[in-house]
């Protein structure tokens, strides 16, 4: 058994593993990360979360296409159509107030996976040795 003596008296499991690691939280900085790098859309960014968690994370298009909506009302990020035409894809890419929000969020969100990463090797010591 670990010491408990170690553990944070005010986070229990169920506050690491689900409270600090929410769609809420992990969501808005994936997809501000990925709009940094390049213009995304609905389905692009579907799947890129897919790869960049190895599957582990799923969205849905009923939490990306708010959230992208939340974060352009926000003036986070741009939305074009790649057709205006025909609205086949809408690009998303991040603005500069965007650019300072993915810093920051960024930055609070380090803790959290250092604080994840820590509670599951902990687990896997426990459970599996070393």
């Amino acid at each position: 058994m670990t010491d408990s003596s170690k553990a944070s008296p005010t986070t229990t499991p169920k506050e690491l593993f689900l409270g600090e690691v929410k769609t809420r939280d992990i969501f808005p900085v994936l997809i501000l990360h990925m709009v940094s790098k390049k213009p995304e859309y609905g389905n692009s960014i579907i799947r890129g979360v897919k790869e960049m968690t190895d599957g582990v994370m799923v969205v849905s298009p009923n939490t990306v296409y708010p959230l992208l909506r939340r974060l352009e009302e926000k003036g986070y990020v741009t939305a074009e159509w790649e057709d205006p035409d025909t609205r086949t894809r809408r690009f998303y890419t991040i603005t500069a107030e965007g650019e300072e929000k993915y810093a920051e969020m960024k930055d609070r969100f380090e803790e959290n996976l250092a604080r994840m990463r820590r509670a599951i090797e902990s687990l896997q010591r426990e459970i599996y040795g070393s």
